[in-house]
């Protein structure tokens, strides 16, 4: 494991700080999760969708710890609150299957001309007959769809319909953004494969995948995370392009997957990897083991992922974890955090019936971007524990489940 923490003293020593392999960030976005119930509110809270699916919910200026936030900022306080995302105990009625349930929060894709968006966005162009986002949704007509996003977009969030209405979410008066960075990308399962109620589906037509690492930018997102419940199920956090496409699908995150042992074994395997996945006409992807003694999730950690054209680099605490070369994202991706009861195994159930709740806590966020400048070739550099591999697939897959399930026994 390698150490890394870098100082600017000043500008002038910029050329030996570049030389000496430390990179300069700039800051393209960052929230502390401080969400008053009063106004005026807090704009940036539009920059986030939350979903929950089942009884997954959401927590916001969740508190667990006393007095005022100190530099480490380990904990809930009252000046730097916490998101709490939870897969809660689901009472079951009978034999019945547990449902699955999830909690999740990604860029948000309501976004429409603003401030910070001089140029007509796809959701102000619906009704524009080449807009992209109703290339293959023919059975849908543009007035119907642009009249569906808005009456669902123009809700605030979180919210969840309760007896048919909808429970108005008290930090902002609408879900539109209009002051971050946008990039809508159509979702073309939105309204073929997903069962979701409208709300969901409508807003699932179109994500926005704003990050992008390239010859000329590279991003990096650090994150501030507690992960509490032990139950079967699975949860992460980084970066994805949100979609359940393998043909298309790309991530790199850290992921924590939960599975019963092989019978006649009892209990769970709790495994976290750092995966960097890039779907086309095979799986591809990168694997290393993330020491749970070393790294506990259940304890704070600050969490990194550096996203450039020739590698994904892990950090937990300023230490690089891992350090992937191959397969190497290629698009636009989303902010991704999220917790659930799913099993991606191969024994137990679909959706494990959870005993205890499984909680996501996330205090503080930030996105950086890189210019060219200040960047260098890579070294070798050696994490113990790597795997990557390249597994074919039916073309007809397009479920997550499936394709997870696929990367842990090439794994294995």
């Amino acid at each position: 494991m390698i150490n890394r923490r870098c100082v600017v003293v000043s500008g002038i020593l910029f050329s030996l700080f570049a030389m000496t392999g430390c990179q300069t960030w700039q800051t393209a976005y960052e929230d502390d999760y401080n969400y008053p119930t009063a106004k005026p509110f807090n704009a940036k809270f539009n920059t986030w969708f939350w979903r929950e699916d089942a009884t997954g919910t959401h927590v916001f200026n969740y508190i667990d710890t006393p007095g005022n936030a100190g530099p480490d900022k380990k904990g809930c306080f009252a000046d730097a609150p916490c998101v709490k995302l939870t897969a809660p105990v689901y009472a079951q009625s009978g034999n019945t299957k547990p449902p699955y349930i999830n909690a999740e929060m990604y860029n948000n894709s309501c976004a429409r001309q603003g401030p910070g968006h001089p140029d007509k966005q796809p959701y102000d162009r619906l009704l524009d007959p080449v807009n992209p986002l109703l290339q293959s949704i023919t059975f849908i007509q543009p007035a119907e769809m642009h009249a569906n996003i808005k009456k669902y977009c123009d809700l605030p969030y979180p919210y969840r319909p309760v007896e048919g209405v909808a429970k108005q979410g008290p930090f902002a008066e609408d879900s539109w953004n209009t002051t971050t960075k946008t990039n809508i990308a159509h979702n073309y399962l939105a309204l073929i494969a997903d069962k979701e109620a409208l709300w969901k589906w409508y807003r699932d037509i179109g994500f926005n995948n704003i990050y992008l690492a390239n010859d000329a930018v590279s991003s990096r997102i650090v994150a501030n995370v507690r992960a509490d419940g032990t139950g079967g199920g699975s949860r992460g956090w980084g970066y994805w392009n949100t979609t359940m496409n393998p043909l298309v699908m790309q991530f790199a995150w850290f992921m924590e997957v939960t599975t019963e042992k092989k019978p006649p074994s009892s209990g769970f395997d709790n495994n976290v990897w750092m995966m960097t996945v890039r779907g086309g006409s095979s799986l591809d992807f990168c694997l290393t083991p993330l020491s749970p003694e070393k790294y506990s999730i259940y304890d704070w950690h600050q969490y990194s992922v550096e996203w450039t054209s020739k590698s994904v680099q892990y950090f937990v605490d300023d230490v690089l974890v891992a350090d992937h070369r191959k397969y190497i994202p290629d698009i636009g991706l989303a902010f991704h955090n999220w917790v659930d009861n799913r099993n991606y195994g191969k024994y137990g159930p679909p959706n494990y019936a959870l005993k205890t709740p499984k909680t996501n806590l996330i205090n503080q966020f930030a996105v950086y971007e890189q210019k060219p400048t200040g960047q260098q070739s890579l070294s070798p550099v050696s994490v113990n524990g790597t795997t990557c591999g390249s597994v074919p697939f039916d073309k007809d897959i397009n479920e997550i489940e499936k394709l997870i399930k696929m990367i842990i026994e090439a794994y294995e």
